[in-house]
């Protein structure tokens, strides 16, 4: 089967942003797709910049690891160093797939580069599934993704872009992210240090309903999907048993749209032993009313 190198290009070493936020959160996007590549039996690695020292250090997890494939996620602030390690990787011969909220808004400028083979745009869990599943059969080709949902790509001097691929609706059947491919450990001891406790990311949802201006192109969409309270309060109890944090982040693209659905997840969490101080991306000001449809508004 395939082996696909997994690419965090986000190095706190070159960002005095990040540094001063102190803030470093893996990249739990990656890690779902990871945990569900791995799923469908291709072998999975990652190479997380994060705490790396420079592009080197890429260098050197592209000859340990020996991919068939690398997937890179790219950031607007990223988009330099991923397209570096883009080319690092294109000329040590793996095929270049390029993902994430920037290739996303903008997939006919990432395709247009020459180091990268395709870009995946919107939910990539099942479109890097079809082209790792072509690579083991022999046949993924420029002609074989033509009318491939979800991709973009170079053809004959033109760039293709595809339609999304639909999403996946019952986010309960996904794996949990694979957390185990990144040093958590180390994660939560900068939190420790620079906050005073301990804190690790988890979703709950994809999705957003309102499709406000600035998000049109995001990832998962407008389309809103909520895992299940059973289903997250799970991971919570994970979370808690097996990394003993002091608090998650919740990183959903909003928050707090069915009140019955926090009020179940309360419940079950408490049922479970699983309650832990949660905080969310943003400042949470809800009030106790119906949200309202905003999407002629603004």
């Amino acid at each position: 089967m395939a082996k696909i190198l997994f690419c965090h290009p986000m190095f706190l070493s070159k960002s005095p942003d990040e540094q001063a936020a102190g803030s470093p959160y893996f990249p739990l996007g990656l890690l779902y797709l990871a945990g569900y590549v791995r799923e469908q039996g291709h072998e999975v690695a990652m190479f997380d910049a994060t705490f790396a020292e420079d592009e080197s250090a890429f260098g050197e997890a592209l000859r340990r690891e020996a991919p068939d494939v690398v997937g890179i996620s790219a950031l607007l602030p990223t988009r330099e160093m991923a397209l570096t390690l883009a080319q690092m990787a294109h000329e040590d011969g793996a095929i270049v797939i390029m993902g994430g909220p920037d290739p996303t808004k903008s997939p006919a400028a990432y395709a247009a580069c020459s180091q990268v083979d395709v870009v995946v745009h919107h939910e990539g869990e099942q479109t890097i599934t079809v082209l790792l599943d072509l690579f083991d059969s022999g046949a993924l080709s420029t002609r074989a993704l033509l009318n491939e949902p979800g991709v973009a790509l170079r053809h004959e001097g033109e760039i293709v872009v595809n339609q999304p691929r639909p999403p996946i609706e019952n986010l309960d059947s996904m794996p949990m992210p694979a957390r185990d491919l990144v040093d958590v450990n180390r994660y939560l001891n900068v939190w420790q240090e620079m906050n005073g406790y301990s804190s690790l990311t988890i979703s709950t949802s994809r999705g957003c309903p309102y499709g406000c201006e600035w998000c049109t192109e995001a990832v998962h969409g407008n389309g809103f999907r909520q895992r299940s309270p059973e289903s997250v309060a799970a991971e919570m109890k994970m979370l808690k048993e097996t990394y003993q944090i002091d608090r998650l982040r919740v990183v959903d693209d909003v928050d707090g749209i069915s009140r019955e659905w926090l009020e179940d997840w309360a419940e079950t969490a408490e049922k479970m032993d699983a309650v832990i101080p949660f905080e969310a991306l943003n400042e949470l000001e809800r009030q106790d009313i119906p949200l309202l449809d905003v999407r002629d508004s603004l």
